[in-house]
């Protein structure tokens, strides 16, 4: 009885946030009409179109996004929901578009620019989009299917272009949606609540999906709709294309995006992670007593036994999926790279990227053990090394040393286990100078420059303090060294495994990597990569287990 109460008030809930959420843009919307008099207001043109163009531009950004990831992901789990999804971001997206690029004002895009087609092709890409989530919202969240997403990649292509030839050669095929000093018509205010009324059902379809699942992601998704529903409200209370209601209507639907994307993104990308970390955790607990339960649950361990296999897998493609190319060619700069994990998931990780037009970022580390747990960190790492906005500022470009003390404080900020470090190495390469500026968190292997003249040096002018739970005890001091590359100048940056023991054997020796280099210094970049990874095959094949993730990548300025 107790439960059944606990249960009937978990789902009322759920229930309970949507219609706080409506009722709390009710009220928001009542004080605007009531103090209408001081908020209303006709933008002027120029103002308008300009915050226009970049909310819309945003959404159209985010729809894309949105498709992207649902359009992709689907060959991982087949889901036909995510095929309804990617088509339905995928032609509202293009349809938002063309709205945007007819709106009153804008330039003449095919034919001229008007109200009327804006209007049509704004209500069009609403009713896809509303349709869209109604549909998929029927579908059950967890129904697989073997259709190709292909066929609807280029339904969708159709779809779109003959929207396009309607929305903007046959525009007198449509009632009049808005006319100019009178305001919307009565068509276009029953559309705008048709749509309200599809996305108030869907809200209830996801609102069960949300109970039925206990996902929050789902959650977040109909919070999205929620939002949906008052933009299309909103867009029934204009009077003109360049109001104040009408610039409402877009932030609220720039809001309903967000929380859309932020769903979509977690479902899909998150979850193979959650779903590995609970795998990792039922075996454990079956571990405990297994001796005594193995005869009764031997098939339910070989099942999620092969779970956890197809979430490693999952997780393994999406931390590859985190490394930049194999093959980078940028701002006249080269580098090639290889990387192969000892296991499913591997410890190692590097990135190459510009920092802005003069300068490039490289860096490669190692964390500490093999794994999940190392690669749970890797991903917690590279999000730290390379943020949106944390190493460029307006008037300089973060230095190694200063960017590797940031990580050391972040790393500290987090709960990870005593145990758990990194080591890592960094570098900034200024293309107009062709200074290399570098600083070692604790790496135990140093990068080889091998010059186009055949000399060769070890950049070991920097030292510095592992990545790791220290701060209490110890204030590590990161300092850069520099050196100047020429035009063809080579270095290989590397970890450990490359040099790792093997049945007491070395995997390659340093002199076997420098005398590789210098022999092929004036060979393409590729064919001294292949080299390399020649004499990497010849040593494994006498091992049958590599025992060391092996990672490095070489760059030629």
């Amino acid at each position: 009885m107790i439960l059944e109460k606990l249960k009937l008030k978990s789902n009322q809930k759920e229930y309970l946030i949507a219609i706080m959420i409506l009722l709390l843009n009710l009220l928001f919307l009542w004080v605007i009409r009531l103090f209408e008099e001081y908020i209303y207001k006709v933008i002027n043109v120029p103002e308008y179109l300009a915050s226009h163009v970049f909310l819309e531009f945003l959404g159209i950004w985010i729809f894309f996004m949105t498709y992207a990831i649902t359009y992709y992901t689907f060959n991982k789990n087949k889901r036909l929901r995510l095929l309804v999804y990617s088509s339905t971001f995928f032609i509202s997206g293009f349809v938002n578009l063309f709205h945007t690029m007819s709106y009153k004002g804008m330039p003449n895009f095919f034919t001229e620019s008007s109200a009327q087609k804006a209007t049509i092709f704004w209500i069009i890409s609403r009713l896809i989009l509303s349709f869209g989530f109604f549909i998929a919202g029927i579908i059950p969240i967890d129904k697989k299917t073997n259709l190709k997403r292909g066929y609807f990649q280029v339904g969708s292509i159709l779809i779109t272009i003959l929207i396009f030839y309607i929305g903007a050669f046959k525009t007198d095929f449509f009632p009049s949606m808005y006319i100019d000093g009178h305001g919307l018509t009565k068509l276009k205010i029953f559309l705008e609540y048709f749509i309200v009324f599809i996305l108030g059902i869907t809200i209830v379809f996801h609102i069960k999906d949300t109970i039925k699942y206990k996902d929050k992601s789902i959650r977040t998704f109909y919070i999205g709709l929620c939002y949906a529903v008052f933009a299309d409200f909103t867009f029934t209370l204009y009077r003109d294309v360049y109001d104040t209601y009408n610039h409402l209507g877009h932030i609220f639907n720039i809001v309903s995006a967000y929380f859309i994307l932020k769903s979509i993104f977690s479902y899909n990308l998150d979850h193979p992670y959650n779903e590995l970390s609970k795998a990792k955790k039922r075996i454990s607990k079956y571990a405990d007593t297994l001796e005594k339960i193995v005869e009764h649950r031997t098939s339910e361990l070989q099942s999620n036994n092969r779970k956890m296999m197809k979430d490693l897998e999952y997780a393994r493609r999406i931390q590859q999926a985190l490394l930049p190319p194999k093959f980078i060619n940028i701002y006249n700069t080269k580098f090639i790279s290889e990387y192969i994990p000892c296991e499913k998931l591997s410890g190692d990780f590097y990135n190459i990227y510009a920092l802005d037009e003069d300068n490039l970022a490289m860096y490669i580390a190692d964390v500490s053990g093999h794994g999940v747990s190392a690669a749970v960190m890797t991903v917690f790492a590279d999000k730290i090394m390379k943020p949106a906005d944390l190493f460029i500022s307006s008037d300089k470009v973060v230095s190694p040393s200063e960017k590797l003390m940031s990580f050391y404080k972040e790393f500290n900020r987090a709960n990870f286990p005593d145990e758990m470090h990194i080591v890592i190495f960094e570098a900034v390469y200024n293309i107009w100078s062709g200074t290399m500026s570098y600083c070692s968190g604790g790496m135990n292997v140093l990068p080889i420059l091998v010059r186009k003249n055949g000399d060769m040096e070890f950049l070991d002018k920097s030292t510095g303090f592992p990545i790791c739970n220290f701060e209490d005890f110890y204030s590590p001091k990161y300092e850069n060294g520099y050196v100047k590359l020429n035009s063809g100048d080579r270095v290989i940056f590397y970890t450990d495994g490359l040099l790792d023991h093997l049945k007491d054997n070395l995997l390659l020796k340093k002199e076997a990597i420098i005398n590789i280099m210098k022999e092929n210094k004036n060979n393409d970049i590729k064919i001294l990569n292949e080299k390399i990874l020649s004499e990497i095959i010849k040593t494994t094949e006498l091992n049958s287990v590599i025992e060391d993730d092996i990672t490095y990548f070489i760059f030629e300025a």
